[in-house]
């Protein structure tokens, strides 16, 4: 459209016009070039096979939205204008999603679909598309599993400065602030050393190594050429690569010159930093605290992000606001407290199932009686039946798992199913329509698929750069409706004969049966163990590529980490949570407990981090006798300092005066043990009373102070059930002592005039339509509420009273 309007203007000038200013006109279509993106929606890997066989890795769901829609929202509200998404294996799969997602259709945010069958690296993939010749000025380059929200305009204008300056200014790599331990750890990245320019962030070196027992560190050697000059040079080990890069047209000339760059990173980014020669350059960008980016290029990172994306780190991409719909008709999530995500279509769980914090359902879930779901995400269709725990788990669309199942941090694909008591353990992945036996026990960090593993001979399928390679860029598993199990290309056999699966899923299977691998599924089973490829070749390291989080073993411990609720450093990316509703819920944090013993920096989550300080800050106050007033002034200067509100201040001022009628907790520092109860629980529910009581005396008007209106009032309550539940931020607090005495604290809150008969009606109204599970403390609070109403009732009779007398 530009374009043609340009022509327009040219073709009704003057002759002498269009001389005069034909510079004015290339300047201005110079300038007007769009913003384009390079997408590329093969990872080339092979971290995520099994699954990865059947359907590409870009759409496999994350929080139930496949990872491709991320990357091309963020893209479209970052200002990209065109974007082409370059597929080879699963080519079609990719179009049809993106055809029913309506990208395809978009005006603003045109996205086109480039195939190629024969490329088996990103090398290839950019060699493809400068022989397309789509790409007419800077572009994004960016992989089809990245999760970013950041601002691209900064970064942009940045190279674009440079670009001016220095045609040699290539390329711009976006980075992120971490911790080793994080970044290791919780990511299960490479340990990365760069060196760059302090003054002009240009790049001088790049080095990442994989980890692993008996493995030097990645080291930088810098020739001292590059020193002169520059005023100062630095070493960084606390940086994540995005895999986000601006670049320019030159780019992709370099690839198209070069045969044997094959990797972008290595081959690419190496070349141009040892050939001094040629003058081109490299720069870093590194996001701010608040912006949020990651690439999920492994299993590790798949549940890291997608805790991230349940904790709001990626606002505004959350389940609840998904820019463009999934897919047409989805009605969408509700948000409630304690980041819980259920789809506003109809659900059927049970009254007595249990739904933590952290959990995600989507439409058409059957959860059944008294199953725990802790920190999962189950897609549509899923059923889950009776007397189950499910821990950390993600299930595919229409999973089924029979009753009395366990499953902790298990990956389970479409289709799949499990039979009545079997055990998932951490770590193991079930592809598509696999079926684990009844009462048969899936061994931690296993891989099962119906597409059966050959043998494979030495220093095969060794190059974790080559996703597709052994299957000649294809790779695709296909159902076979009668045929006996049959040789594919890349050396897999299939075995998917309908009626064998159908009578798996139906649980009629003779038990002696072979054409399964029953050592691996259990007798009735359908499915095959698959070998885990090594990004290493470590057999130790596998952990860095699991699903489950476990710690390396060369912390001394292997012992399975509570993955989403506990208050970790390790497990925290550095930004806010964003688009929480109210303070409580919307900045929660996730994470593991880690080993406090190391000697990285850690990163922890803020809201744990604020309320500790709160803590401390206010038994401070109480150690050392403080009037009011300076506490008052102490507060404030940590809400200042924090950018928090005074409603943050109050819950958490709240929570510490509950907490002194309690035994102390384990982080309790010794000079304020004195404040606390004697060991062991409350004599009894009087003592713990009578306790709560006095400090109310003292310091309930320090409380009132903060509490600036109605709604502030509420969200204390809220804050009251989110602590008597031990949730979030209070795990181990002891405040399930508080369940049974729910009513008269909340008497003694209002005698002492911190809350108004107004907000505790309110907050019982708010809850009138509520889960049988949200109303709890409700009804416990009933006659309380009742004597209000009641109250309420005689004063507005008594004031009509008083009207009346007054007319007479």
């Amino acid at each position: 459209r530009w374009a043609q309007e340009l022509l327009h203007t040219h073709t009704n000038m003057g002759k002498g016009g269009a001389r005069a200013k034909s510079g004015a006109r290339d300047e201005a279509v110079e300038s007007r070039q769009p913003l384009q993106a390079v997408v590329l929606a093969d990872s080339f890997t092979h971290r995520f096979r099994p699954i990865t066989l059947q359907r590409p890795k870009v759409l496999l769901p994350l929080v139930n939205v496949p990872m491709l829609n991320y990357t091309l929202e963020w893209l479209a509200s970052a200002g990209v204008e065109e974007a082409f998404v370059f597929c080879c294996a699963h080519a079609s799969q990719i179009q049809e999603y993106l055809e029913e997602a309506g990208w395809l259709s978009m005006r603003s945010f045109v996205v086109h679909v480039l195939v190629s069958q024969d490329c088996t690296s990103a090398g290839d993939a950019l060699r493809v598309v400068d022989q397309r010749n789509c790409v007419r000025g800077d572009f994004v380059l960016v992989s089809g599993d990245v999760v970013s929200n950041m601002r691209l305009d900064s970064a942009l204008a940045a190279h674009r400065a440079r670009r001016k300056e220095d045609k040699q200014a290539l390329m711009t790599m976006v980075t992120k602030r971490v911790s080793a331990k994080q970044r290791m750890q919780r990511l299960g990245d490479k340990e990365l050393v760069v060196a760059v320019d302090a003054d002009s962030m240009q790049l001088l070196a790049y080095e990442d190594q994989c980890f692993g027992a008996g493995k030097e560190a990645a080291h930088v050697r810098l020739e001292t050429q590059l020193l002169k000059g520059r005023r100062s040079v630095q070493l960084r080990t606390n940086l994540m690569d995005c895999h986000i890069d601006i670049c320019a047209p030159e780019v992709l000339v370099d690839f198209r010159e070069n045969f044997d760059y094959q990797q972008i990173r290595r081959d690419f980014v190496g070349g141009v930093l040892i050939d001094e020669a040629m003058g081109n350059k490299i720069f870093l960008h590194n996001l701010a605290e608040e912006e949020y980016a990651t690439r999920v290029h492994n299993l590790r990172t798949y549940d890291a992000v997608s805790r991230d994306i349940v904790h709001r780190w990626v606002y505004p991409f959350v389940p609840d606001n998904c820019i463009v719909p999934v897919l047409k008709g989805d009605a969408g999530y509700r948000y409630s407290r304690g980041n819980v995500y259920r789809d506003k279509e109809m659900l059927r769980v049970a009254r007595s199932a249990v739904v933590g914090a952290n959990t995600v359902l989507g439409a058409g879930c059957k959860v059944g009686e008294n199953t725990v779901l802790r920190a999962c995400v189950l897609g549509r269709g899923c059923v889950v039946g009776a007397n189950c725990h499910l821990e950390g788990c993600y299930l595919d669309n229409n999973v089924h798992v029979g009753d009395g199942c366990r499953l902790t941090a298990a990956l389970l694909c479409e289709g799949s199913l499990v039979h009545n008591g079997a055990v998932i353990e951490e770590g193991s992945i079930l592809s598509y329509n696999v079926v684990c036996g009844p009462n048969f026990t899936v061994k931690a960090g296993s891989r099962l698929s119906l597409c059966q593993q050959e043998t494979k001979e030495d220093g095969d399928d060794a190059d974790d750069e080559l996703e597709y390679a052994s299957a000649g860029g294809g790779g695709l598993a296909t159902e076979s409706a009668a045929a006996p199990p049959a040789a594919t290309p890349g050396g897999l056999s299939v075995a998917l004969e309908r009626s064998h699966l159908d009578a798996a899923k139906a649980g009629t299977l003779p038990a002696d049966s072979t054409i399964w691998d029953s050592e691996a599924v259990g007798k009735g089973g359908a499915g095959f163990l698959w070998e885990v490829q090594k990004g290493c070749d470590d057999s130790e390291e596998e952990w860095h590529y699991s699903v489950g989080m476990r710690w390396a073993p060369g912390a001394g411990q292997t012992e399975t980490l509570d993955r989403w609720d506990s208050d970790s450093e390790d497990e925290m990316p550095k930004c806010k949570a964003k688009g929480g509703a109210g303070g409580a819920a919307g900045r929660k944090g996730s994470g593991a407990e880690g080993d406090s013993s190391g000697d990285e920096s850690e990163v922890e989550d803020p809201e744990q981090t604020f309320r500790r300080e709160v803590t401390e800050t206010f038994l401070r106050c109480v150690r050392m006798q403080y009037d009011q007033g300076n506490a008052v002034v102490e507060l404030n200067a940590l809400k200042l300092a924090e950018d928090r509100t005074f409603a943050d201040l109050s819950r958490y001022i709240f929570t510490a005066l509950l907490s002194l009628a309690l035994p102390p907790t384990a982080d309790v520092s010794e000079e304020n043990l004195v404040l606390y109860s004697s060991p062991g629980a409350p004599a009894n529910d009087r003592d713990l009373l009578l306790a709560l009581k006095r400090r109310l005396d003292t310091w309930g008007p320090l409380l009132q102070r903060f509490l600036k209106n109605k709604d502030d009032q509420v969200e204390l309550l809220l804050t009251y059930e989110e602590m008597c539940l031990e949730e979030g931020v209070f795990q181990g607090s002891g405040g399930a002592n508080y369940v049974k005495v729910f009513v008269q604290t909340l008497q003694l809150l209002y005698n002492a005039d911190v809350l108004t008969e107004e907000a505790i009606l309110t907050w019982a109204e708010e809850k009138q339509h509520a889960s049988e599970e949200d109303r709890r403390f409700v009804k416990l609070a009933a006659p309380l509420i009742q004597w209000l109403r009641e109250a309420e009732e005689d004063d507005s009779e008594d004031d009509e009273d008083e009207d009346e007398d007054a007319e007479e």
